[in-house]
């Protein structure tokens, strides 16, 4: 796989493209648990591919990691993961959260890396993963997608065009209709925390107004100017009155998640702060980052120092969203 496709699935796309029939919450359609004939609980549950499930309630699940933390802080844990969750020095990608890694099985770490043998050796009753692109299950390799789809049930949650609090609902929907109480002291207080950081931003937002900001992800040798109503936490941050910088030729083949430019051409788009991408995957923007390419030097945002980490595929939770809130805010109020 070329650079390109590499980091508009891998990296950029980490939140890209659903199908364009991506149903809403409401019909996610979960039910009450009721007890079964043989004593268990059952379910029924539909997905955003518009697939039912229903019958005895799952209790071994197997999760991409996106999927896997945002269940987690709601209290329900899969037995194994597939996609990023150990970074090259060893440590948790942040990708996972606050998934307990020692107690999960991995299937793979990167792209086009899933172990079937594996994953059929766990018994799985349920997969479950995110969805960016065409009803893609995300990790899920082309390759083996037919054989997965056949050896578990499984389920997608569509993730194109939302904003971060609805992702947050999606996952509490899914782990509700798989025993969990999302109304639990614990997630009403993660709720409390996080409506008090995104009261905070709004204003930290408003302070800031007249601050164009440039969301973007870069490689050695080129970058990705992203367009954010396409990802979920910064859709939330313009929903909230921040001033994006609009990439003027968003790749429509892979959702029109951002446009590739030359590091040559970056100055072609104006900005007064920098969201820089700073995932694994992707080259450091930090202050000391790109030392020796005279346009990124040159850029209005970069000689202000006014720099800011971002995470498009922050876990949909309260638990990992609200530091990301409290991060942008105190950033923000620097720059005010």
């Amino acid at each position: 796989m070329n650079n390109l496709p590499t980091l508009s699935r891998r990296g950029f796309l980490a939140g890209t493209a659903a199908a364009g029939a991506m149903t809403l919450l409401s019909a996610c359609g979960y039910t009450e648990d009721k007890p079964s004939g043989s004593g268990g609980t059952t379910w029924t549950y539909t997905d955003d591919r518009g697939r039912k499930l229903d019958g005895e309630r799952p209790t071994r699940i197997v999760a991409q990691v996106t999927a896997a933390a945002a269940l987690w802080d709601y209290g329900i844990r899969p037995i194994g993961i597939f996609g990023p969750s150990k970074l090259a020095d060893g440590k948790p990608d942040p990708q996972v959260g606050g998934v307990d890694l020692n107690t999960v099985t991995s299937l793979g770490n990167v792209w086009n890396e899933f172990n079937f043998d594996k994953f059929v050796s766990l018994n799985p009753q349920l997969l479950v993963s995110v969805i960016y692109l065409k009803q893609q299950m995300w990790y899920v390799p082309d390759t083996q997608a037919d054989k997965v789809d056949k050896a578990a049930p499984s389920v997608g949650i569509g993730l194109q065009g939302i904003a971060m609090p609805e992702g947050i609902t999606k996952f509490a929907a899914l782990a509700k209709a798989l025993g969990a109480d999302v109304e639990a002291p614990a997630i009403q207080q993660a709720r409390a925390s996080f409506e008090q950081a995104d009261a905070a931003l709004g204003e930290a937002i408003k302070k800031t107004s007249g601050l164009k900001v440039l969301l973007l992800s870069a490689q050695k040798d080129t970058c990705y100017v992203a367009n954010a109503p396409a990802f979920a936490t910064s859709k939330h941050y313009q929903n909230k009155g921040m001033k994006f910088v609009a990439p003027a030729n968003p790749d429509a083949s892979q959702g029109g998640y951002y446009e590739q430019v030359s590091w040559e051409n970056i100055g072609k788009y104006e900005a007064d702060v920098i969201m820089y991408d700073s995932r694994g995957g992707s080259l450091s923007l930090g202050p000391d980052g790109l030392g020796g390419v005279p346009t990124w030097q040159q850029l209005p945002a970069v000689k202000a120092g006014r720099l800011i980490a971002w995470n498009n595929e922050t876990p949909f939770s309260y638990q990992r969203f609200t530091p990301e809130l409290s991060s942008l805010t105190a950033a923000l109020n620097r720059f005010a």
